[in-house]
């Protein structure tokens, strides 16, 4: 084989034909009393619902632009909540104190529906564009040329300019690392080129000031195989630490092994966000734990939270890509690392790969302004 096919193929990751891909857009930006204005006139402070006229003609605005430009499925939201999108063979929105969650199938789930309390006025607004159809992946440049188009046209309609609204691109791969053993036939194969790369020969020309970010979160579930690997000693009450420690040290010590110098371990029922940022930093808020990564940084270390005296349904293991973990190929190699940093984990845990999962979800971010 030539050199050059090998070096290729060193680039390729096979993962399960069983896996599933999310694409999503959003628009983020402030609401101020100028815009409240513009789209609903003064709010009238003695109604009952004083911000629901200016909520509802947005709304509406939006919805009708995405008819305009064939998108099927859009969410409004304006109640502060942190938006999170997965894949589910069910459509359910749901939602808790901090965060709104919208499950769905692009291939069977299409929506249009606004989120917002008219009593209140939100500070921000953050339009949701979800991909729907059969290749989402594939078919990824055309829907992000497409909700651009619907996004000028709202910006033109309502008057806010390009440097107060964040774009963000979000796509993600999810699968179950040992489908395979559960019976799951066939591959796909990806390189997992940058978006800025795949989106090139379409002439989507990003602007200058864009961010990317690639990252792959994995949760594992935590069963009773798994809390009987050490031996707990709850006599002066709960006590999780040598469990936490136990699978901490196999995390650390696989990423070692493999190369891979930016991640987290995290065990205390928080869902982690990860975010690029110049100053690496952990902040918990609520229900959410942030983590900054800088892509610059390519030796960031390990970072581990878990709370020892409580006992989380799962674990979260977090990688974070560098910028020297983009090839010419793209990020193939990097989640090959992964996925041989996670066989290594789940040996010295003793999987049980016919009945146990390892769910792996590999995000690619981009965000930027766009230029005026």
């Amino acid at each position: 084989m030539p050199l050059s096919r090998k070096r290729s193929t060193q680039h390729k990751v096979y993962i399960p034909s069983s896996a599933r891909e999310n694409q999503y857009l959003l628009a983020k930006f402030n609401i101020t009393e100028q815009l409240i204005e513009k789209i609903a006139g003064p709010v009238d402070l003695n109604s009952d619902q004083p911000f629901l006229p200016f909520y509802k003609k947005l709304s509406e605005m939006f919805f009708k632009i995405n008819e305009e430009f064939d998108i099927e499925s859009g969410q409004f939201v304006a109640n502060d909540k942190f938006t999170r999108i997965r894949f589910s063979p069910e459509r359910i929105t749901a939602q808790t104190e901090q965060q709104i969650l919208f499950l769905y199938n692009s291939r069977y789930h299409f929506s249009q529906s606004a989120h917002y309390d008219g009593h209140k006025q939100a500070s921000k607004i953050h339009l949701v564009f979800l991909a729907n159809g059969d290749e989402v992946r594939h078919n990824s440049a055309i829907f992000h040329q497409k909700v651009l188009n619907a996004i000028t046209k709202f910006t033109e309609k309502t008057g806010i300019t390009t440097d107060e609204m964040r774009i963000c691109d979000h796509q993600h791969l999810t699968y179950d690392l040992f489908a395979k053993d559960k019976g799951v036939q066939g591959n796909q194969v990806h390189k997992l080129r940058s978006i800025s790369n795949r989106y090139a020969p379409d002439d989507i020309s990003l602007p200058e000031n864009t961010d990317e970010l690639t990252y792959a979160i994995v949760d594992m579930p935590i069963n009773r195989r798994l809390r009987n690997l050490v031996e707990l000693d709850h006599s002066e009450g709960e006590n999780y630490n040598p469990l936490y420690n136990f699978i901490a040290d196999a995390f650390i010590s696989a990423a070692k092994k493999h190369h891979l110098n930016n991640g987290a371990v995290i065990a205390n029922g928080l869902v982690p966000i990860v975010r690029r940022s110049d100053d690496e930093n952990t902040i918990a808020k609520g229900e959410l734990i942030m983590l900054g990564y800088n892509p610059k940084n390519t030796s960031g270390g390990y970072t581990c939270k878990w709370s020892a005296d409580q006992l989380v349904d799962s674990v979260q293991f977090v990688f974070v890509a560098s910028e020297q973990d983009k090839t010419s190929h793209g990020f193939g190699k990097f989640l090959i690392q992964i996925e041989h940093a996670l066989h290594s984990i789940a040996e010295k845990l003793e999987y049980v790969d016919d009945k146990e999962e390892l769910n792996v979800r590999f995000h690619q971010h981009l965000g930027f302004y766009q230029e005026k």
